[in-house]
């Protein structure tokens, strides 16, 4: 994504845009009313996230101990201690550096602001006034930190030259940020002379305050091209206590993934890249100069989620959409033998006789008939289990079998009963009238138990009080004697 790079010195302003790792022309805008009406145009046309980068002599460091303390009473802590430095800016900012590994283990803090606010207050105005989302304003030295990366020593002091600014001496304890000033370069000074020169005056400085320690060595890293190395190793000897180290630019920008060539050792192109590339978290800028950044993440959050719910609605459409083809495919089968059944249908109607009697009728007619059905079972429901009883009972003989039909013998059935008049007779029994009888008992409860009503009309013996209990279960003659059974049958509900 776009973005569009502005660079603050103490004498010019510029504006540059940087998109996938290449940086356009800079384009400068006086520090007058013209040029900010320029710069108005400049935006109007170009409305991407703005990085504003700030190099300037008025930008000041001071590194203190306070306790270690979180939550509203780090918060207030802060607040006084900004009160106390830089009561009249209000670009300012704390940075923790580490937290002390003895006594009370306080916090080492790099408090830092740019003193002259009206300085850079102008042409915030113009971005807010043309709704422009400012991410952040950054300093110079603070972006400066990756450049160092693969640096072995404790103890550096980064040297860049800044075609617009000056040179920027920037001391590193530890890979973290504790010193930078910039010295501007006059027009009869060169990139080496302003070295060769300064270095050793801020050598002095930060020894007096041991920095690094007595017995160190400073390593002094050097941005430049090909051509200043050589004048400048011409020029520059190290010792015990100062070492010089050449960062080629060319050398960097492929490290970083630029794709500008430089053609000096301008290094303000290659500080934009890291800005663009790499953002660090802390800089100057408070909420009320990132009023339209917010809204404009806030707006990107409401069209991600508007951009998922439309690919989760576009992915369940189509998941519901195949589903439905299978459906469609599951019951084709199923509607064309309805089809079918329904020609079916029509053919047997087409065959039916024209007739004008009302379907309510036809209706009645075929509840009565199946009511008249049962009035009148088939024989074969009636006889079926006393069929299976005499399959039981192989002494029993069938000589003849009459039914009809009782209306008294009905209840509790709302249908009549059916009677069957059974006449047979007991065989195998010789004279034993006892077991016959017994045997004719379990042949009724047999009835019983499949639901026949049964009762004696005649008994194979006469075992009444006026009847002679010296007969036989057989007649002299040698036949079986006879019996008759009223068996009744009722129609289940």
């Amino acid at each position: 994504m776009a973005r569009t790079l502005l660079f603050l010195s103490a004498d010019s302003f510029q504006a540059s845009i940087w998109q996938s790792g290449k940086l356009g022309a800079a384009r400068y805008f006086s520090n007058d009313a013209n040029g900010r009406e320029n710069f108005s145009a400049f935006l109007k046309m170009h409305r991407y996230p703005a990085y504003m980068l700030v190099d300037v002599i008025e930008e000041d460091f001071r590194l203190e101990i306070v306790p270690h303390l979180s939550g509203s009473s780090r918060k207030d802590l802060l607040a006084r201690k900004f009160e106390q430095f830089y009561r009249g800016t209000s670009f300012r900012q704390a940075l923790l550096l580490q937290r002390q590994a003895e006594g009370r283990r306080d916090d080492e803090m790099l408090f830092s602001a740019l003193t002259n606010p009206q300085r850079i207050s102008p042409w915030l105005d113009t971005l807010l006034t043309n709704h422009i989302p400012l991410v952040g304003i950054y300093s110079l030295p603070s972006i400066s930190t990756p450049l160092l990366k693969a640096a072995p020593s404790d103890h550096v002091l980064l040297l860049t030259w800044e075609k617009d600014a000056g040179l920027r001496q920037t001391y590193f304890n530890n890979r973290r940020l504790h010193f930078s000033r910039l010295i501007p370069i006059n027009e009869n000074s060169t990139f080496s002379d302003t070295v060769a020169s300064e270095t050793p005056r801020t050598q002095q400085y930060l020894k007096s305050l041991s920095l690094p320690p007595p017995g160190e060595t400073l390593d002094v890293y050097i941005i430049c091209d090909a051509n200043d190395k050589l004048a400048l190793q011409n020029r520059l000897e190290g010792d015990t206590e100062l070492h010089y180290t050449y960062l080629d630019i060319q050398e960097l920008g492929r490290r970083f993934k630029a794709k500008n060539e430089y053609g000096n050792s301008d290094a303000t192109p290659l500080l934009l890249h890291l800005l663009a590339s790499k953002a660090p978290g802390s800089h100057y800028a408070n909420s009320a100069h990132m009023h339209f950044y917010l809204l404009w993440q806030l707006k990107r959050i409401l069209f991600g989620i508007a951009a998922a719910t439309t690919l989760f609605s576009l992915l369940l459409s189509g998941t519901e959409f195949l589903q439905g083809r299978d459906y469609v495919s599951q019951t084709e089968p199923f509607n064309i033998q309805a089809d079918i059944i329904k020609q079916q249908t029509q053919k047997i109607q087409r065959a039916f006789a024209n007739t004008t009697v009302p379907a309510a009728d036809m209706k009645t007619a075929v509840l009565l008939t199946r009511k008249l059905n049962q009035y009148t079972p088939p024989p074969e429901l009636i006889l079926n289990e006393l069929t299976l009883a005499l399959d039981q009972f192989t002494q029993i003989t069938v000589n003849k079998l009459a039914w009809e039909t009782s209306a008294a013998d009905a209840a509790p059935s709302a249908y009549p009963a059916h009677v069957i008049t059974f006449d047979g007779s007991l065989t195998g029994f010789g004279s034993d009238y006892r077991k016959a009888l017994s045997y004719l008992d379990l042949f009724q409860q047999a009835l019983t138990q499949r639901g026949y009503t049964v009762s004696v009309v005649k008994q194979p013996l006469d075992i009444s009080s006026k009847g002679s209990i010296s007969g036989d279960a057989q007649k002299n003659d040698g036949s079986p004697e006879q019996f008759t059974l009223k068996i009744i049958w009722r129609q289940k509900e």
